[in-house]
This record gives structure tokens, C-alpha cells and sequence, in this order.
């Protein structure tokens, strides 16, 4: 009798996995440092040099926050492109059969949704930083790819924090998709991603 389709998946490659480990991994702690040191830069309670309340507290951490979220969100952005080129010119696993068109069709929605997202933020808040002049990270200087605007800057800047959003609810929507793949409909869909010795 012929083996069900279902448990005859093959997987993604350990490069596709990889990348998309990795770009996980990154997202799920640039997400809160993003939101944290726009706090604490913009909006934490703090003391100026005369000891007057003020809106903002810019020192070594917020600093070192500030670095950190530039270089996290390039290596990002190197990675994204890294895992889309790799899937246009290996491809991917082909849908689980089992799976209702309907449900496949929102899946690569989101998919490409989120590589849609987790390029163009990334693109948008260096050119944010840009506009802003704000380009020093850890004493480095990177170029500049726009003529300093200030008031540009905050504009482009809330579409960077639009972007984010967007960010958090496709990929909250991809976990739950995984997760009812994984629990309830019980099919391969995750397993494909998930490293064989996790399986």
C-alpha cells in the first residue's frame, strides 16, 4: 500500500534552516531593544546636568542600546537577503498535500509578507538614521545615504516603528500557525523547518 503523502515531506535544507533559525532568533531580541531604547532615549523619566526633570536618558546604556539595534538590524537585513536568494534559486519543500489550499495560500501570504517587512524596515530606519545624521555605532561611522533632515528623520522613523508593529503581528500570526500545525492538525508543515535531532 502506498505510503501517505503526508509523512513523505522532505524537509528544508540545514542552510534554509539555518537562516531561518538565525533570522528568528535576531528578530525576537531586536523587537523589545528597539521598543526599550526608544523608551529610555525618548521618554524615560531622567535628571538633566542642572538636576531638572527631563523626558530621555541618554548615557552609556542607551548608547550601547542604540549600537547594538543598528548592527542587529543589518545583520538582519544581510540575512533576509541571504535566505530569499537562497529560496529563488534552490526553492523549497513542496506544501504538505494534506493541508486545505486556503490555509497553503495564507501561509505563503505571511511568508512573504514577513520578508517584505524584514527587508524594508531595516532599509527604512537607515534611512532614518540617516536623515537624522545619527550614524555612529560603537565609533564608527557609517555612510551616509541622504542629506541631513531632521524633521524627515522622525517622520521616516515612525514608519520604521509602523513597520515593526506589522512585524509582531505577521510573525504572531506565523507562530500560531505553527503552532496549531504542530499541536492540532498534527501534519508535517513545522517539521520541515525543525532540525531532525528536535524532531
Amino acid at each position: 500500500m502506498a505510503q501517505d503523502p503526508k509523512y513523505d515531506l522532505p524537509t528544508y535544507t540545514p542552510v534554509a534552516r539555518g537562516l531561518h533559525w538565525w533570522i528568528a532568533l535576531l528578530v525576537f531580541i531586536q523587537l523589545p531593544l528597539g521598543f526599550y531604547m526608544a523608551y529610555r532615549g525618548n521618554e524615560m523619566p531622567g535628571v538633566n546636568e542642572k538636576g531638572e526633570p527631563v523626558k530621555g536618558v541618554w548615557d552609556a546604556l542607551t548608547d550601547t542600546l542604540y549600537s547594538s539595534h543598528k548592527v542587529i538590524g543589518l545583520t538582519i537585513l544581510l540575512f533576509v537577503i541571504l535566505r530569499l536568494l537562497y529560496r529563488l534559486t534552490r526553492g523549497a519543500p513542496r506544501s504538505d498535500p494534506t493541508v486545505p489550499p486556503a490555509l497553503t495560500g495564507i501561509s505563503h501570504f505571511v511568508h512573504w509578507a514577513l520578508y517584505a517587512l524584514l527587508i524594508a524596515v531595516p532599509v527604512i530606519g537607515y534611512k532614518a538614521i540617516s536623515y537624522g545624521n545619527y550614524l555612529d555605532v560603537f565609533g564608527v561611522h557609517l555612510p551616509a545615504i541622504s542629506e541631513k533632515n531632521e524633521n524627515l528623520a522622525k517622520e521616516v522613523f515612525e514608519w520604521h516603528e509602523t513597520g515593526a508593529i506589522l512585524i509582531i503581528v505577521f510573525a504572531s500570526i506565523h507562530i500560531a500557525a505553527a503552532v496549531y500545525h504542530r499541536f492540532i492538525r498534527r501534519d508535517r508543515v513545522v517539521e520541515r523547518m525543525i532540525p531532525k535531532r528536535v524532531v
